[in-house]
């Protein structure tokens, strides 16, 4: 995704990764097309599932963060959270 951002113009890289255990990691990478450095930000977390609701508690953090989600197209390899689509890397 790209975004603009006082002056500059930013690419935003979001990756989730779920585990069979109910661990997860949340990577953002952020990096300024002036300036070209990337900024990677890596969070560990914990899901679980309440119907068509995720619920996603970072490490450290005292609540959870609640995500609509969805496959689209009914393919397990398209994830939707939030009205974002994240596509499965094998």
């Amino acid at each position: 995704m790209l975004v603009a951002a006082d002056g500059d113009l930013q690419r935003w890289t979001t990756i989730w990764e779920f585990r069979d255990d109910a661990s997860c990691e949340h990577t953002t990478v952020t990096e300024s097309l002036v300036e070209g450095l990337p900024l990677t930000r890596v969070r560990l977390c914990r899901y679980g599932l309440n119907g068509a609701t995720m619920l996603v508690t970072y490490s450290g953090a005292t609540g959870s963060v609640a995500f609509d989600f969805a496959f689209a197209g009914f393919s397990p390899d398209r994830l939707v959270l939030d009205g974002f689509e994240f596509d499965r890397i094998p």
